[in-house]
């Protein structure tokens, strides 16, 4: 079953991201998402492939309403999320997230998240710019765009995590 809660915040990210997207022409070297941010701070006892339809659906709605081909942010938010718990490895130690409800900003710290967030949303990007080019091929023109989205999401999306979820919270 569907916590309120958690389909409030989906809709409130997907129509922010459709909103950046529609409205806001960023040029050819960025894009901007800020969707993975609801995906990356679910609550730690979401298992696996729960948290693998929530990235799926959440892709899907945005590449429907964003005019991107359809399955490009589904594929990459998948790939984002299989990786999650890995990432979350990496930089947490054992035993660290136990007693936490979820993997933001007030739980692991901000270099803890910031190494979370930036490893998870390079993940993300250059997902979606392999299928996007249809593989490495293009992967050297694709680089400073990968770079210049990761940074700036990275950016935006601490800042909201802080802004919304941190202080408010706090």
């Amino acid at each position: 079953m569907v916590k309120t809660s958690n389909f409030i915040l989906f809709l409130l990210f997907v129509f922010i991201q459709i909103i950046l997207s529609a409205l806001i022409d960023f040029g050819p070297l960025l894009f901007i998402s800020i969707y993975p941010l609801f995906l990356l701070t679910r609550p730690v006892n979401t298992s696996l492939p729960s948290l693998m339809i929530w990235a799926f659906i959440t892709g899907l709605t945005v590449d429907y309403f964003s005019n991107t081909i359809l399955g490009i942010n589904s594929f990459a938010s998948v790939m984002m999320v299989f990786f999650q718990f890995r990432i979350l490895g990496l930089v947490c130690r054992k035993g660290d997230m136990d007693n936490q409800e979820r993997p933001g900003l007030r739980e692991l710290g901000f270099t803890r998240f910031s190494a979370y967030l930036g490893i998870s949303i390079l993940l993300h990007h250059m997902t979606f710019s392999m299928v996007e080019s249809f593989g490495l091929t293009h992967f050297i023109y694709n680089l400073p765009r990968v770079i210049i989205s990761v940074a700036v999401n990275s950016f935006l999306i601490i800042l909201i995590e802080y802004g919304v979820f941190y202080k408010n919270w706090r």
